[in-house]
């Protein structure tokens, strides 16, 4: 017994489509930070060549032009202020652009990984991440082991590469005394330029790892367990002996219903015992008889025993029974039946006269 409750609790099962539904309602999305680093540092190389060019020379022009006026500027602390101002609008200027796509990457990237979802739950303050024990778990949990790991991973990687680029520079660093100012920027650029293409290529072969490990670490968190499964789905279709009982009763209801049509039928047609087939007609209003019930085998007894209580006429007729029975309840009976029927329900009139007795079958 022990075995098989263990085996039980076992989440050995892929989530179903309405565990995975019910989490993300609750914000558990394979969210990876990874492939929005990688987005953002994409997105910023991108804007940072395009506009660095423009900017960048606008920038070095003004500083230059406030550096070589400076001795000019009065000491009071208003014209000191109004210089220190205009640096700052104009390093405001210089990164603003690049500040703005960064913003926007990490907003898009953010509801493209987690599917445009908003959840306004996520606002309310959640007392219980103020426990001590709570937070001391998930400081020393596996996720934030890997985490951890990861990023000092990353740390010396591209401090490495770093290093790398800045021994290159070191090495050119006596022949920048002789460079231009334009010069000396283009190269500074440049080495930027590479230093962050090495660290983006590197950056992108992690982001494909986390968000392989993302997701697989979120359906790992989600499998279900057999019972889990079999809750669900007790939920979802309802108790069986809820169900049972309901189906009970649509068919006490179904039985009441054919017993009450039976009582109003012209005829019942039989096969005799297999098949009861039960038909109204009524030559003022109707333009074709009508199968008002039927039942095979028991049903088709309690139809013939409904009938002989309600003195309602049994013919034998196995051919018509048979072919009657095909057809679905409520429906009037197509044109190739209308003889074999129509001399039924004329031998049926016949019977009624004074007399004629139906026969019993």
């Amino acid at each position: 017994m022990a075995e098989e409750g263990s085996a039980s609790d076992d989440k050995s099962q892929a989530p179903t489509g309405k565990r995975l539904q019910k989490a993300r309602e609750e914000g558990n999305v394979a969210h990876s930070r990874e492939t929005q680093m990688f987005l953002i540092l994409s997105a910023f190389l991108a804007v940072f060549t395009m506009t660095t060019a423009v900017s960048g020379s606008t920038f070095l022009r003004h500083m230059r032009g406030l550096m070589e006026h400076f001795d000019t500027v009065s000491p009071d602390g208003g014209a000191l202020y109004l210089a220190l101002q205009q640096s700052i609008r104009e390093g405001i200027l210089l990164a603003a652009p690049l500040a703005l796509v960064c913003a926007v990457v990490v907003v898009v990237s953010g509801m493209l990984q987690t599917g445009l979802l908003f959840r306004p739950q996520a606002l309310i303050p959640d007392i219980g991440r103020l426990s001590p024990l709570s937070g001391i778990k998930r400081v020393f949990s596996m996720n934030n082991v890997i985490e951890m790991l990861k990023s000092l991973t990353k740390f010396v990687v591209f401090g490495a590469v770093l290093y790398g680029v800045a021994k290159g520079t070191l090495r050119v660093a006596p022949e920048a005394e002789r460079w231009t100012l334009h010069h000396l920027t283009s190269e500074l650029i440049s080495w930027f330029v590479y230093a962050t293409m090495i660290i983006l290529m590197i950056q992108a072969a992690i982001a494909v790892l986390d968000e392989v490990w993302t997701r697989y670490h979120r359906l790992q968190k989600l499998r279900m367990s057999h019972q889990d499964i079999k809750e669900e789905v007790r939920q979802e279709d309802g108790d069986p002996k809820v169900k049972a009982k309901q189906k009970q009763i649509r068919m006490r209801r179904a039985r009441q219903m054919m017993i009450q049509a039976v009582k109003k039928a012209t005829v019942i047609v039989t096969n005799p015992t297999h098949y009861a087939v039960a038909l109204s007609y009524d030559n003022g209003t109707d333009a074709a008889p009508k199968i008002v019930a039927k039942g095979a085998d028991e049903v088709a007894a309690r139809i013939r025993e409904a009938a002989e209580d309600s003195k309602v006429p049994i013919v034998s007729n196995p051919p018509v029974a048979r072919a009657l029975y095909a057809l679905p309840v409520d429906s009037e009976i197509p044109p190739e039946y209308f003889q074999p029927v129509a001399a039924i329900i004329a031998y049926v009139m016949k019977l009624k006269t004074p007399g004629s007795r139906a026969p019993r079958q």
